[in-house]
């Protein structure tokens, strides 16, 4: 038995789709074209899989109808529709994937057949733990296509994935904007679970036969519809069983696979080259003698899916591979009786007739397949006969779609008009070729010519060591000091973590250190395993690597405390806080005061009896916390430095084994140690210690954990002989932000590093306004779909998103959103995630270490300021750039600190390397009340473009289609 199939559709859960596109239309849609089979769409969306457990009961394998008493009456009867089954529904969906690889942003659509809706539920809850599912029936994940493919297959081994539209530009596997050249370099060893490809409504077999690489799939069509009387435009046949697994078998095995009915694929939007604001159209010649750029306006073209083609092409056309399936290209009802009878297609005519042809016929589908010609003509009229016979024998005149417009179809010339208007026959003519305006002359190929050649990265040349290649001068002295002490002040993006880790290297294999001689700490975990990752990198094989004690200050603490032979664990936040609590608790003191005050006595190593005199009870609570961790086996974070300050103080022999252990210490961040992490630094760097610390106390915002610039300042006095050394060289800022970040600090009195820049980039600061902090998040997310270009094909409706997608490459994980106060991350979490823009928030946790942040996660993160530093991202947006909150004033009205405000504003802008968006909100509420914001001073000491976030509007019209026959 045949059957026909559409297995790719959406709901009305999906953004730009029609408000009727619900199961009971679908169905009563599926029914007028002929499908046996149709797609459930959208099976991700609780919303819609909700609606589709309500209304549709299971049939057969995987197959379901609808409920008795939910179908819709047909609009027509008659012997042709006597026998017509219910139509039954497969579960599918798509899943929309952005992400980086290769150093590329690749945008693929996926199509999943799943094998009932227990898997789909499943499958559902499983991706909104990685992403939003409700935001749209497509769910747009930061995932790689091949995760999501391993996912699918974890929940449904059953399931299929097919590789949905694979040529269209943006947003497919093969195509040219965001996809692969092979389905290999996508899926890896994972490509054997890929069974059948979906050509998309711009390409037909015979394009895809073109390509060899491809000879192992099955080439599947449907329609995408989002709308249901769009289903069938594109469809599958198949030999078998209307069920989930007699289809599924057909697609891995191709027994019983019976080709596709196929859009003529110059109808397709993307078919040919173009710039559509310019109404210009070429072929893949065409566009290459213009270079590729629009011969109006000189602006990049939209290369289209033939373009594509031919560049992977490598079979002549006209020869298809063995055993290629037969298709058939059609041409929708409605358009040919529209052509017919010279009105629109949504005309009321072309619906009256339609209707007529169904109730007399049968099916659509049926219609323009195998209707004979002579009851069309009966019917319809000798002029829909004899555009029925041309379509079948392919006789169509196309103007082909190009950079989002449709192609115009044509199927009858003036002269058969004339000849056949009024006849009852039909007759077959020979279609006179297409004219059309030719495109201006393209300009003559030029003489190639010798251009620049790419220079080596700084210092490459000077020197044949590998392990100093591509570093600058101040970078090489900095790895090959050695003697007194080292103190090197490094700004932003100016090669702090390489210098070290290439003198780590430089260390053990040129001057043979002991591995086990070497400490370098830093302030995080993420910094310590980033220094590991990059030195074994520079010395993959090297022996005894692991031995080399690259890890913070708090870990070196806990490696030493445990050497004391105290069998302690260290205490959770949680944990610790109910401790406080507990310790308060009687005492006449408020836990979030004693909390404070043991922080800080711990970091200035004061114990219980050594805290200033004239507050006993505070100084009792504070024992009795002491005491309480003691017998609860347990240290405080804190303790992690105090406790192996005080043990190394009173314990000389401890010091001495200690100091014998580090002959080479190295400290990153310098500038954020408080006055416990400096003892302890002292303490362990003996006499004839190699030291070297880096860091810049411009970005000195810890000052709330004890932190004190002041150390990195007096560097000199603690070690008289120091040397010291600046890096001058940024190769992170561009001049735009370098210049912005200058001017902060000048701003504030304090003296700007001597950085010259070597980052190209001219994008300015720009300041977005919006009128609430809800409409500040939309603008955000409006930015942000721009930056990635666009989230959807209907975003890149608009020509200027469209145009910035051509050389696209930024992901979602290249931009940060960064604010001064935790409370402003919520709502802008909703407002990405109401955008379908996957995005993570962070959460800080114990010290300085952020949790719950993965930073290759194909993810826009939400942070703080504080939480930022050592971070860098290609976009920066600095959110809430307004008095009080930039910088901070608590409900007091006096600042938290003036100078570290500063720090905490030029420590956001230098995150960047291409651009940076502050925004502000005119309103916005605070301590329970509405307050007009006034700009923060800090961004007031900028000079940026005042871009005001405009109100959304609707896309721009396209220019009416040219008639090109």
């Amino acid at each position: 038995m045949e059957i026909v199939a559409d297995l790719h559709l959406h709901s009305r859960h999906s953004i730009a789709t029609a408000q009727d596109a619900d199961l009971e239309h679908l169905d009563l849609w599926g029914r007028l074209k002929g499908l046996a089979l149709v797609g459930t769409g959208d099976c991700t969306h609780p919303g819609w899989l909700t609606e589709l457990r309500d209304k549709l009961v299971a049939v057969e394998d995987g197959t379901y109808v609808l409920k008795p008493g939910l179908s819709l009456p047909l609009p027509v009867a008659g012997p042709a529709w006597e026998a017509t089954p219910p139509v039954r529904f497969l579960v599918t969906g798509e899943v929309s994937t952005i992400y980086k690889q290769g150093g590329r942003v690749r945008k693929v659509h996926l199509l999943l057949v799943l094998s009932g809706l227990e898997a789909a539920a499943e499958l559902s809850r499983r991706l909104g733990r990685l992403g939003n599912v409700t935001a749209d029936g497509r769910p747009i994940l930061g995932l790689a296509a091949r995760d999501v493919l391993t996912l699918t297959l974890e929940v449904d081994p059953q399931a299929l994935v097919i590789p949905a539209h694979i040529w269209t530009p943006w947003f497919s596997v093969l195509g040219a904007k965001s996809g692969f050249d092979s389905l290999e370099e996508c899926f890896g060893e994972d490509v054997r679970h890929i069974y059948a490809l979906e050509t998309g409504l711009s390409s037909d077999p015979p394009m895809n036969w073109r390509i060899s690489a491809l000879d192992r799939y099955l080439l599947v069509s449907n329609s995408d519809a989002h709308s249901p009387q769009k289903l069938g435009r594109e469809a599958t046949i198949f030999h078998t069983p209307a069920t989930f697994a007699a289809v599924a078998q057909a697609l891995r095995t191709r027994e019983g696979f019976g080709g596709t009915l196929e859009f003529f694929p110059q109808e397709g939007k993307y078919h040919l080259d173009g710039h559509r604001k310019c109404g210009v159209r070429l072929d893949p010649e065409g566009s290459r003698a213009w270079g590729g750029r629009c011969p109006q306006c000189g602006k990049p073209l939209t290369l289209g899916v033939m373009h594509r083609v031919l560049e992977l092409a490598d079979r002549e056309a006209g020869n298809p591979p063995p055993g290629a399936a037969p298709f058939a290209s059609l041409i929708a009802l409605p358009s040919m009786v529209g052509e017919a009878l010279e009105v629109s297609a949504a005309s009321k005519k072309v619906r009256q007739l339609y209707f007529r042809l169904l109730t007399h016929l049968g099916p659509e589908l049926t219609i323009l397949r195998q209707a004979p010609l002579e009851a069309a003509a009966r019917e319809g009229g000798g002029l829909l006969a004899h555009a029925l016979d041309k379509m079948r024998r392919g006789e169509v005149l196309i103007a082909g779609g190009y950079d989002g417009e449709y192609g115009a179809i044509q199927l009858l010339t003036p002269e058969e008009r004339r000849r056949l208007r009024g006849q009852s026959a039909f007759f077959s003519l020979e279609a006179p070729a297409a004219t059309a305006e030719a495109p201006p002359a393209p300009p003559r190929a030029a003489e190639p010519q010798a251009g620049p050649l790419t220079a080596e990265p700084p210092g490459a040349e000077a020197d044949d060591d590998p392990l100093l290649h591509g570093l600058n001068e101040r970078q090489r002295q900095a790895v090959l000091h050695q003697g007194p002490p080292l103190i090197v002040q490094a700004g932003p993006g100016a090669g702090k973590t390489r210098a070290l880790t290439h003198r780590l290297a430089y260390l053990l294999a040129r001057r043979r250190a002991d591995p086990a001689a070497i400490l370098a700490v830093t302030f995080t975990r993420q910094a310590a395993e980033e220094m590991a990752r990059r030195l074994r990198l520079l010395l993959p094989d090297f022996p005894g690597l692991e031995n080399v004690s690259i890890m913070t200050f708090h870990a070196l603490g806990l490696q030493i405390l445990a050497c004391t032979g105290e069998d302690r664990g260290v205490a959770a936040e949680e944990e610790r806080r109910a401790l406080v609590r507990e310790a308060a608790r009687g005492r006449g003191v408020a836990a979030a005061d004693l909390e404070r005050r043991l922080v800080a006595w711990k970091q200035a190593c004061l114990a219980p009896r050594e805290v200033p005199p004239g507050e006993p009870d505070l100084a009792a609570a504070y024992q009795a916390y002491e005491d309480t961790l003691a017998r609860s086996r347990l240290w405080d974070f804190e303790d992690l430095i105090a406790g192996p300050v005080r043990l190394l103080e009173r314990n000389l022999e401890a010091q001495e084994a200690w100091r014998g252990r580090f002959r080479h210490l190295l400290v990153d961040e310098y500038q954020d140690l408080n006055e416990a992490q400096h003892r302890l630094f002292r303490l362990l760097a003996g006499e004839g210690a190699e030291i070297m610390v880096i860091g810049d106390p411009h970005q000195a915002i810890y000052g709330f954990r004890g932190a004190r610039p002041a150390y990195f300042q007096r560097f000199q006095e603690d070690w008289p002989r120091a040397v010291s050394l600046n890096f001058t060289e940024t190769y992170r800022l561009p001049a735009p932000i370098l210049a912005a970040s200058r001017q902060v600090l000048a701003a504030s009195g304090a003296a700007p590093p001597p950085l010259s820049t070597c980052a190209s980039g001219a994008d300015p600061v720009v300041l977005l306004e919006a009128p609430t902090p809800a409409a500040e998040a939309r603008a955000v997310a409006r930015r942000i779909e721009g930056l990635v270009g666009g989230l959807s094909h209907r975003a890149l409706e608009d020509d200027n998103l469209r145009e910035r997608a051509c050389g696209e490459t930024v992901g979602f994980k290249d931009i940060a959103v960064l604010y001064r106060l935790h409370a402003l991350g919520p709502e802008l979490e909703r407002a990405f995630t109401e955008a379908g823009i996957p995005c993570q928030l962070a959460k800080e946790g114990v010290g300085p270490e952020v949790e719950e942040l993965d930073l290759r996660a194909e993810k826009v993160k939400l942070l703080t300021l504080h939480a930022a530093k050592g971070l860098e991202f290609a976009y920066v947006f600095l959110v809430g750039c307004e008095a009080g909150l930039l910088p901070w004033e608590p409900e007091t009205g006096r600042t938290a600190d003036p100078e570290e405000e500063v720090r905490l504003f030029y420590v956001g802008l230098t995150r960047a390397r291409r651009q940076v968006f502050l925004t502000r909100a005119r309103e916005r509420t605070l301590y329970g009340r509405k307050e007009t914001t006034r700009l923060s001073p800090l961004a007031a000491a900028l000079n940026p473009v005042r871009l005001k976030c405009a109100p959304g509007r609707p896309a721009p019209r396209g220019r009416a289609q040219r008639r090109l026959f």
